[in-house]
């Protein structure tokens, strides 16, 4: 059996799936939060502001128990800076990894803040095209109700749905047929958290659900996404 004291572990967590720089490190029972807003340039100094996180936490990197990153779906650029980050380090340290859906830790700080059970998360990917991620509270564990995946706005027809409807997909394409008593014009990315995805990492980490860098790919859902 493996033992697991989640006061005891150290690790850091890396989004760049959005204009918002997400990172963020835990050293037992302490959080530093080191994101960004409307970053540009995510590839600029990743690597320092990495160091400088885990300075921040008091920790070396060689102490690291997990890195956890955000697989997207998101910017084509964007994604590859956190994801070659996070393969060198796990590939010359030997660090394990656990990689997550960024609209699915998203998902899970949007029902928390919002207090509801059940959301479809309708993000704008650029070109007409929208991320689309479902999911659900049960037992106060996030629950994919649909894989992740991409539409276009003129495929969008949505009726009856009794969760929250949220994303900057509804703020870009307002023309969208949907029909909801329950939406919220606002982006995911304001939802962004380090301490929420690496709390989620912990919980996957607690499961054995790690990867090595070898296996770490980007959910792009397509080739290319317009920034």
């Amino acid at each position: 059996m493996l033992y697991f004291n989640q006061t005891m572990t150290k690790c850091i967590a890396i989004d760049t799936s959005t204009r918002r720089f997400c990172l963020g490190a835990k050293n037992g029972n302490d959080y530093i939060d080191m994101s960004s807003d409307k970053t540009t340039d995510h590839a600029k100094e990743i690597f320092k502001k990495i160091d400088h996180a885990l300075k921040c936490a008091d920790i070396t990197i060689r102490e690291l128990d997990f890195l956890a990153v955000g697989i997207g779906p998101g910017r084509f650029s964007g994604l590859r800076v956190s994801i070659s980050a996070i393969k060198s380090i796990s590939y010359v340290l030997n660090i394990p990894i656990i990689a997550i859906s960024s609209l699915e830790f998203i998902a899970k700080e949007i029902m928390d803040q919002n207090d509801v059970d059940r959301i479809l998360l309708i993000e704008d990917a650029g070109r007409g095209n929208l991320y689309l991620g479902a999911y659900a509270l049960k037992d106060q564990e996030c629950i994919r109700i649909s894989d992740d995946q991409v539409r276009h706005t003129e495929e969008m027809k949505i009726s009856d749905t009794d969760g929250l409807i949220i994303g900057s997909g509804l703020i870009r394409y307002p023309e969208m047929k949907i029909n909801s008593n329950s939406m919220l014009r606002e982006p995911g990315e304001v939802y962004l958290n380090s301490k929420t995805l690496i709390d989620h990492a912990l919980e996957e980490f607690k499961k054995g659900n790690t990867i090595d860098c070898m296996s770490l790919k980007p959910n792009y859902l397509f080739d290319e996404v317009a920034n």
